[in-house]
């Protein structure tokens, strides 16, 4: 949360009074429907943005490489996404800097259906992510690598989407395993579907990335930085109640 806040705010300029000047609009991208991307929200509903003189609209783009191809299009020029996603567009020549670093673990289930408890079953199969290049089809491939079947070769990695039309997908039959992730892993497991493999590891699953570009457009102003130190420690009691209700 502090990242979060604290990224957004300071690439923004301040030169008022938050309580008398009117909020600066900027609109903000994030990649999934998951327990990692609650920060922006947390954020919005409880009015730290507002607090700190921005109007943020908040834009759901499916998967890290969309994500990316909107933020690099100045569509949301501030996002919050995987980190894998931000680091290859950046080695593919792209203008993309990632500013902060929030959940530096990445949690994601690789859930089969409920007749397939083994890797040989899932031998021809196929994976649901949401994107080629982002963190889930990292971590697909990391989870199929350890139950020691080789990726693309032995089972298909296809794009879906998100993790809820990931869900969809596996419980439709569309395909024979998903990487989920908190929480609909619980509702996968509710359901009947099975755990083949857990990814865990320390992995910047969700950072806040922008352009240089927009940070030289956008420089910090003498008044930039008071009001965001302010907001940092609401942000950071708020996440801290969020985790221990979680």
């Amino acid at each position: 949360m502090k990242a979060v806040i604290f990224a957004i705010s300071v690439f923004l300029p301040f030169s008022f009074s938050v309580a008398s000047a009117q909020l600066t609009k900027i609109t903000v991208g994030y990649s999934a429907m998951t327990s990692a991307h609650l920060p922006a929200w947390s954020a919005k509903e409880s009015g730290i943005f507002a607090k700190n003189g921005l109007d943020v609209q908040l834009v759901y783009v499916r998967g890290g490489a969309t994500v990316m191809m909107a933020l690099l299009s100045r569509e949301t020029p501030i996002s919050q996404v995987g980190g894998s996603s931000i680091v290859g567009a950046s080695l593919r020549g792209a203008d993309a800097v990632m500013i902060a670093g929030g959940n530096a673990t990445s949690d994601q289930w690789l859930m089969s259906r409920p007749d397939i408890k083994t890797a040989e079953q899932l031998k021809g199969g196929s994976v649901a992510i949401a994107v080629f290049g982002g963190t889930s089809d990292s971590l697909a491939r990391i989870a199929l690598k350890r139950i020691g079947l080789v990726p693309v070769k032995d089972v298909a990695i296809l794009q879906i989407g998100g993790v809820p039309e990931r869900l969809s997908a596996l419980e439709r039959g569309k395909v024979q395993a998903a990487m989920l992730s908190m929480p609909d892993v619980f509702i996968a497991q509710k359901n009947g579907f099975y755990t083949l493999a857990h990814v865990s590891l320390p992995y910047q699953t969700t950072s806040v990335a922008t352009t240089r570009r927009f940070i030289r457009e956008s420089p910090i102003s003498s008044g930039g930085i008071s009001s965001p130190k302010s907001s940092l420690s609401t942000a950071s009691r708020r996440t801290g109640k969020l985790r221990s209700e979680y």
